[in-house]
């Protein structure tokens, strides 16, 4: 039962008014966040660059080297997914499986989820590797998970770790992730040919040029031309997926600022500039806000519509646009 429909709540202002204005407000979020997770997955990818990542997030030496290990995640599954900020690589001879989760805010639930995470990619490593659960062999020894959370959000970092423990009958299930700040001024490694120095400057130069209130395309060049000043992130910033992230930003928010100067015109004729513009920054913005980050972490329409006690529908075409982004 939906409860939100029954109640008949609504987080919304003023139902109907403000489409536009929080559709926008929802696209230049979802555009920031979509961007910053796409780069992330793109450039870690790279064997070389997760490792220099795994470096900073472990306290002992590791011998791993790039190619002892190989890409492993759910972009090949049959699974639907709307979570674009996960890398994860196996080792080769399947002595370890490392997930790690990019995060602009600190979730506390993040131990649960990155369990489930794994039990989903268990049962595609039970598929690739052929293993029929029905038969008369034993399957082989399990990947040991190692989890980590990368975090570069404003809010200070409290907690460097988050756990999940379950105990039922005999059984026990704990799960620890490692929250690890990445926050260029915080990496003992600043060198510029340290993959995650050269990530972390990028985003430094970035949110600060946001903060100024540049544009999106303007604070990314900015970042960029910085990189190139200071010889991060060679031999990716002028890779293609690279370009495309730039070109993705300059022609979303060239088309955002297109409808935006239509709608204000429109509401300016029926309600008043001065209404319009204040409605325009506060109309849904925050509830819009917290439903796309919820359905980005991978929460369900129907999860969302019981929290936050909002019509499912209403969250169902969020979903839509996010995907259609």
């Amino acid at each position: 039962m939906n409860f939100a429909i029954e109640r008949g709540i609504s987080l919304t202002k003023k139902k109907g008014k403000k489409t536009a204005s929080k559709k926008n407000a929802l696209k230049r979020a979802v555009l920031r966040k979509q961007h910053r997770d796409t780069m992330f997955r793109a450039y870690f990818k790279m064997p070389n660059n997760f490792l220099d990542l795994l470096r900073n997030c472990r306290d002992d030496q590791m011998l791993l080297m790039a190619d002892d290990i190989q890409p492993f995640d759910l972009d090949s599954s049959i699974a639907v997914r709307v979570r674009r900020n996960d890398v994860s690589f196996i080792t080769k001879d399947n002595r370890l499986i490392v997930l790690i989760e990019h995060q602009s805010s600190i979730n506390p639930n993040m131990a649960f989820r990155l369990f489930l995470y794994f039990i989903e990619l268990l049962q595609l490593w039970v598929k690739l590797n052929g293993i029929d659960l029905y038969g008369a062999d034993k399957i082989p020894d399990l990947p040991t998970p190692e989890f980590y959370v990368v975090y570069n959000g404003a809010a200070p970092l409290k907690d460097t770790t988050s756990t999940f423990m379950f105990r039922c009958d005999g059984m026990k299930i704990e799960v620890e992730v490692k929250i690890v700040d990445i926050h260029f001024d915080k990496l003992q490694n600043k060198e510029s040919d340290n993959a995650l120095a050269g990530y972390a400057f990028f985003y430094k130069v970035y949110e600060g040029q946001i903060k100024k209130g540049l544009s999106p395309e303007k604070a990314f060049d900015d970042a960029r031309v910085e990189c190139i000043k200071n010889g991060y992130l060679a031999g990716f910033i002028d890779k293609e997926e690279f370009i495309v992230f730039y070109k993705d930003i300059l022609d979303y928010d060239t088309q955002l600022r297109a409808e935006g100067r239509a709608e204000g015109k429109a509401e300016g004729k029926a309600e008043g500039k001065a209404e319009g513009k204040a409605e325009g920054k506060a109309e849904g913005f925050d509830v819009a806000l917290a439903l796309a980050k919820g359905l980005l972490r991978g929460i369900s329409p129907m999860q969302l519509a019981t929290e936050y006690n909002h019509p499912v529908e209403d969250i169902e075409k969020i979903q839509r646009e996010l995907l259609a982004v």
